[in-house]
């Protein structure tokens, strides 16, 4: 039987309530669906914004603001951690028919620490895609430059990111609203490009602007993406390749934070800001180097690290070291209080302290003499300057 055949015989309301729990359907009805909070891991929100609907025969999802995901009940058993056999396998036990050829897979599906990182991670990267040349417009007619004492320049001003041209930002014309009438973003909201390791623009992300309390008040969620179907791809530094090393942070704003200052102390190093603790680097730039990895210091960070040291281990890096975390704060922070040479200096110590992720892997520290030189006068030992392009957008 055709998978789409499948599908229509597939509740997707009661899918989620077997998978989440019956409080992750509150809102739902078996017959229309409705709206509920994400159910997809590392997606949670406060505020519903994935909508669940009958399209003729097939159930299908869509998230609103997030990563602008949508699917059927095929997808949203991947984003749970199924592989694609072990998803067509459940679909047809719930649609109460055969898989014809195949041998049933036994029990519930591999755990994140059985299951293989890099099928993992391809499955979410295959749903990004940098933005089209008419997509690349709209992005421009959707943005306004950012002025002093804009609230969105004073949001880079207080992180050390303003006029970087690294991190091409603008502030929203007006409200980002769906069709259904939702408001998803404020007018004037910081909007930055997500450009991916081939320096191509791949998604439009927007903060809002306020505390918690009141972004909860107002059904906002602190970060949405502009342009839907892009996923959530990781922010890439300039001229992201040319470096002997990687860094991945937790983050956007403080991987770019990272970049600059980096780059004021004279290191080119490569960094890519994961879009969150649940983010997914880019497979690119891994494999042969050192890759070092940092998150925040609570439960989701942990998470992260275990999770995204495996996959840069399988994708071939020369080795994975963790950054200790610093004592309070992350690096806009820093950047913001101290300057971007100060947190650039601070990198490199950290750097130079990195423990191996995984001491049953990287028994013996194999340093590059770059980093072995650190304490050398100016960073000598490193590729020094930056080529990145110049100029606006």
């Amino acid at each position: 039987m055709k998978l789409r055949e499948v599908l229509e015989r597939v509740n997707l309301p009661d899918l989620i309530a077997r998978e989440r729990g019956g409080e992750a359907v509150r809102g739902l009805t078996r017959e229309r669906g409705g709206v509920i909070c994400d159910p997809r891991p590392s997606w949670e929100e406060r505020n519903p914004s994935f909508s669940v609907r009958l399209d003729g025969q097939i159930w299908r999802w869509k998230r609103f603001g997030g990563d602008g995901a949508s699917g059927t009940a095929y997808d949203l058993l991947l984003a749970f951690g199924y592989s694609d056999i072990q998803a067509r396998e459940e679909l047809h036990r719930l649609a109460g028919v055969s898989l014809d050829g195949w041998t049933p897979h036994q029990g519930r599906p591999l755990s994140k620490s059985d299951s293989d990182p890099l099928g993992e991670a391809r499955a979410v990267l295959a749903r990004c895609a940098p933005l089209n040349e008419a997509e690349e417009r709209r992005v421009r007619r959707l943005l306004a430059p950012l002025r002093e004492g804009d609230g969105a320049a004073c949001e880079l001003l207080t992180r050390g990111l303003l006029d970087w041209a690294g991190l091409e930002c603008g502030k929203l014309r007006r409200d980002f609203i769906t069709p259904d009438g939702r408001r998803l973003a404020h007018s004037g909201a910081l909007a930055f490009l997500v450009r991916g390791p081939d320096g191509q623009p791949w998604g439009l992300k927007v903060r809002n602007a306020s505390t918690v309390d009141r972004l909860r008040a107002a059904g906002l969620d602190r970060y949405v993406y502009r342009l839907g179907k892009h996923g959530a791809p990781a922010w890439c530094s300039p001229d992201y390749g040319s470096g002997d090393s990687v860094l991945l942070v937790e983050g956007e704003l403080n991987g770019a934070s990272a970049a600059r200052a980096l780059e004021a102390v004279g290191v080119r190093l490569d960094v890519q800001g994961l879009a969150g603790a649940g983010g997914t680097p880019f497979l690119e730039g891994l494999e042969g180097k050192p890759v070092f990895l940092y998150a925040d210091p609570d439960e989701a960070g942990t998470a992260c690290l275990e999770r995204v040291g495996k996959l840069a281990r399988a994708a071939g890096a020369a080795e994975v070291r963790r950054l200790a975390p610093l004592p309070c704060g992350d690096f806009c922070d820093l950047a913001g209080s101290e300057g971007m040479e100060a947190l650039g200096l601070r990198l490199l110590d950290l750097v130079a302290g990195a423990d191996s992720w995984q001491s049953s892997i990287c028994s013996s520290p194999t340093l590059p003499q770059s980093f072995l030189a650190l304490g050398a006068a100016q960073g000598d030992a490193w590729q020094s300057g930056s080529s990145y392009r110049k100029g606006g957008w």
